[in-house]
């Protein structure tokens, strides 16, 4: 396990009190793989999923705002695996209304929501959450702290997102979910801790984000004043970290969350 940098910072006082009521936790990487590979057929349930959404568009037309969704987001899923590490050019809802424009259709605000949220593929066939992660969802729920999920997105939304967790067996552990759709901007963007936070109820000082990403996940959280735990279950070990705590897997990522809990 790497060290951590001289840089790492105390503990922020909590003012008294319990010291942590809520945990943030990233998905890709830290919950979930990084990636997974990518099915023949996803191109047909695409399809499928926005007809569905818009029942009242030609099959024709379907299969050309499909295509031409897919052929310019070109995310890496649509080469040989889907990746959660999301290197954004154009925002889905700012695609999506674009490519509605572009054939004549309504581009509303709910229509654009509809669409996108049938190019997010249900992913409980074909990934497996990171050993250890509906198990730490329920250590934090145990020892009394409040969950919550704050994830970059491309497609998905909280709605999506907890379609995706009630099929993978990790709903019962999770209180709330912010994706980078739901808070407008990606992560280390403020906003999606900022709305996470609210979604806690609690104060930054009495949060914890947890994640696999230095840049991403730890660095954020520290300039807002919660703690952090850096986890790398799918990702090379971290030559060093700013974070709390470091955890090569979930299950020492439990025992860290636990202790930090316990210090005094």
């Amino acid at each position: 396990m790497p060290e951590h940098t001289p840089l790492s910072p105390p503990l922020p006082p909590t003012g008294g009190g319990r010291i942590l009521k809520a945990a943030l936790f990233d998905v890709g990487g830290t919950l979930w793989p990084n990636s997974w590979p990518l099915r023949a057929t996803d191109g047909d349930g695409r399809r499928a999923r926005v007809g569905h959404a818009l029942p009242t568009l030609p099959r024709p037309t379907v299969e050309a705002l499909v295509l031409d969704l897919i052929e310019k987001s070109r995310l890496g899923d649509e080469a040989s695996t889907i990746s959660t590490e999301l290197r954004v050019g154009v925002d889905a809802d700012t695609l999506v209304t674009g490519c509605l424009n572009y054939l004549g259709l309504d581009a509303s605000e709910n229509t654009v929501a509809r669409v996108r949220r049938a190019m997010a593929l249900p992913v409980h066939d074909r990934l497996r959450p990171l050993p250890g992660a509906i198990e730490l969802l329920a250590e934090a729920h145990e020892l009394g702290l409040r969950t919550v999920i704050a994830s970059n997105t491309y497609w998905r939304d909280a709605d999506s997102y907890w379609e995706d967790f009630k099929l993978l067996g990790m709903a019962d552990h999770v209180d709330a979910i912010v994706t980078s759709n739901d808070a407008g901007h990606l992560k280390p963007h403020p906003a999606v801790f900022e709305m996470a936070i609210r979604a806690s109820g609690a104060e930054p000082a009495r949060c914890v984000v947890i994640g696999n990403k230095e840049e991403n996940d730890i660095l954020p959280a520290l300039a807002l004043g919660m703690r952090a735990i850096l986890v790398h279950p799918d990702d090379p070990v971290p030559a060093s970290s700013r974070a709390h705590a470091v955890a090569p897997d979930l299950w020492e990522c439990a025992r860290a969350l636990r202790a930090m809990l316990e210090a005094p």
